[in-house]
């Protein structure tokens, strides 16, 4: 017996479901989907979302910030970053999540190694956490909670207080 195979939205036209139901279904389904190309924020704390490799001071960032070869600066003077200055604060910043942990900084890959969606650092848990799966990880980037296995990639931050800075690599 061979199975006809139908797309998503031909099974719903199926089931009698309307075009603004079946918009509203795949809006929904694109929002709760995994991806890797997720930004996820937890309320109070703001995503940067720089990427890429920049040298413009202006900007409060210099660097690399994308692929293998993580090495940049943070100005933490600038308005872009200064929220970093703050306990419990985070940012996405290219391929890493920054966060400020009692005063403490920590860079880590930002995507949870479950299925690549973006993490946030949770100041009450002391945490990273992965919002599709429910994923946690130590600010050491070592698995707290599955479905997770796999560990972060942590880099290295120094933190120069008198240029108010902070290198990651």
């Amino acid at each position: 017996m061979e199975m006809n195979k139908q797309s998503r939205g031909q099974f719903l036209k199926t089931l009698g479901l309307s075009s603004k139901a079946l918009m509203a279904f795949y809006c929904i389904g694109a929002v709760s989907a995994c991806s890797t190309e997720e930004e996820t924020v937890t309320p109070g704390n703001t995503n940067t979302g720089n990427t890429g490799n920049t040298g413009n001071t202006a900007s409060g960032l210099t660097g690399t910030t994308t692929g293998t070869s993580i090495d940049f600066t943070i100005d933490l003077k600038n308005a872009s970053y200064s929220k970093l200055t703050t306990a419990g604060e985070f940012a996405i910043i290219g391929d890493t999540l920054v966060a400020n942990v009692s005063g403490n900084y920590i860079a880590v890959s930002k995507s949870c190694t479950h299925q690549g969606t973006t993490l946030a650092y949770r100041k009450a848990e002391g945490d990273l956490w992965c919002s599709n799966h429910g994923s946690e990880f130590k600010t050491d980037g070592t698995v707290e909670k599955a479905p997770a296995t796999a560990a972060l990639k942590t880099y290295k931050t120094a933190f120069n207080a008198t240029a108010n800075t902070l290198k990651v690599s």
